[in-house]
Formats: structure tokens, C-alpha cells, sequence
């Protein structure tokens, strides 16, 4: 996985852009933004929060459950 997963800090309403390209077809799971789409091989996928409530929350795939970053929002 490149890079490695690490955590990225966002302030409150400020926006993070993730670019994520799997190798296989998958699901990506953004915890506490209420956010899933679909990861298609190869075809990079493109979503876009804003952070609002304090905490860290965790973004992973789901087959095989993997760990990509954790986004603390402060």
C-alpha cells in the first residue's frame, strides 16, 4: 500500500480530497462520514469530505478489511 498508512489531521470544515486505486474490486468505507463507494480494479476512485465533527475516524476497504489512514479531525 502506498503510502503507508498513516494519520492525516483536517480541521473542522476544511476538505480532504482522497484519490484510492485498488488492485482489485472492492468497497471503500470512510467511518464517521457516512461515506462507501465501490473500488473498481484499476480505475482510481475520487471522494471529497469535510470534516466536521471532532474525533478520528478510520477509511478502509472492506474484502479484505484493510486499514488505508486514519483522518482526525480537530
Amino acid at each position: 500500500m502506498v503510502p503507508a498508512p498513516a494519520t492525516v489531521d483536517l480541521a473542522v470544515g476544511e476538505q480532504l480530497t482522497l484519490v484510492v486505486t485498488s488492485d482489485h474490486d472492492d468497497e471503500l468505507h470512510l467511518h464517521g462520514f457516512d461515506v462507501e463507494d465501490k473500488l473498481k480494479a484499476g480505475v482510481p476512485t475520487t471522494v471529497t469530505v469535510t470534516g466536521k465533527d471532532p474525533g478520528i475516524y478510520e477509511v478502509e476497504t472492506h474484502e479484505p478489511p484493510l486499514r488505508l489512514l486514519k483522518i482526525a479531525v480537530r
